[in-house]
């Protein structure tokens, strides 16, 4: 099934009208990206991508451009719901393309009836002369052709046969000598040296989850993984910048928070900063993320009254989460 590709040859149609719509506002209201800097909580950059159609904005962004702007949000809402759900059809089709190719076209037999017109057409070989004919001695019946895939796979059968009767000959033997009255070790494990084998969910069943080393002030500038507080860690808050993933993650056994990046490169940071002013920053030293420190937070100092803001240096760009942007 085609996918409509919309007026520019690749970007969707709805996200193309989105950005069509904000920039006309955006002209009318007489701002520059600068400006709408300054009045929300994303970059210039940012507006730059999400205003040419590079980036679907967020639905936090699109309410503070309608609010600085004063833009209908419903209508830009609207466009903002048509535009992600046409891309999550186009990427699950191109998902599904890429699983089942279209099948190659088969060739098609040559029909018979054309074989032997062309046959009949063909000038039949003249006849040997009498003197040149001698019998021949009888052909040797033709040799099949061997088949080396066969005796390989018997030879993989019979190894596989043994195999098994080895297995089941070797458990009938450990029942027999450790099932019986006054077995092995097996069958006593209260006996010196007798260890029961472990069953496959004990071996494969993760670490269960231990309770916090720590609760609210006492976590402040503490690791969140060294105090267990990132088993019920959640994401209440998340932004991106240029790809780099922005996280504000929450532990409520802890009540505490922290930042965390990923998808950045060496030098990349983060930083969480509450309410009190209190500051905790992370930059990534090798591979691709990190997380900050633990900030505490309690009724007067919710979750949601900490910024997150993650910085690219290379590029001297930084994005922030706008307050209130919690969530579910």
């Amino acid at each position: 099934m085609a996918v409509d590709k919309g007026g520019d040859g690749g970007s969707p149609p709805f996200r193309d009208q989105l950005a069509a719509a904000m920039r006309g506002t955006k002209e009318e209201a007489r701002l520059s990206y600068g400006k709408l800097a300054e009045k929300t909580h994303y970059s210039r950059s940012s507006w730059e991508r999400f205003l040419n159609g590079k980036q679907l904005p967020t639905t936090v962004a699109v309410e503070e451009f309608a609010a600085a702007t004063g833009a209908d949000a419903e209508v830009l809402l609207t466009l903002l719901a048509k535009a992600a759900a046409y891309e999550e059809l186009r990427a699950a089709r191109l998902q599904q393309t890429a699983l089942h190719p279209a099948p190659e076209t088969a060739v098609q037999p040559v029909p018979a009836h054309t074989t032997a017109s062309a046959s009949s057409v063909a000038p039949a070989p003249a006849p040997a002369p009498e003197t040149a004919t001698v019998d021949a001695p009888d052909a040797p019946a033709p040799v099949p052709p061997r088949r080396p895939w066969l005796r390989e796979w018997r030879g993989h059968a019979r190894t596989v046969a043994l195999v098994m009767a080895g297995a089941v000959l070797g458990s009938i033997v450990t029942v027999v000598i450790g099932g019986g009255s006054g077995g092995g070790a097996a069958a006593d494990p209260t006996r010196a040296g007798a260890r029961p084998a472990p069953s496959a969910s004990t071996a494969e069943a993760p670490p269960s989850p231990r309770p916090p080393a720590c609760s609210a002030d006492t976590c402040l500038r503490r690791e969140p993984q060294a105090m267990d507080c990132h088993w019920d860690g959640t994401t209440v808050r998340e932004t991106w910048l240029r790809g780099l993933k922005i996280q504000l993650r929450y532990s409520a056994a802890c009540r505490a928070v922290w930042g965390r990046i990923e998808n950045g490169t060496v030098g990349d940071s983060v930083t969480i900063k509450d309410k009190g002013g209190r500051e905790e920053s992370a930059t990534i030293r090798m591979d691709n993320d990190t997380y900050t420190r633990m900030l505490a937070v309690s009724a007067d100092a919710p979750p949601d009254s900490v910024i997150i803001c993650g910085q690219i240096p290379r590029f001297q760009e930084s994005e922030c989460s706008p307050l209130g942007a919690v969530l579910p």
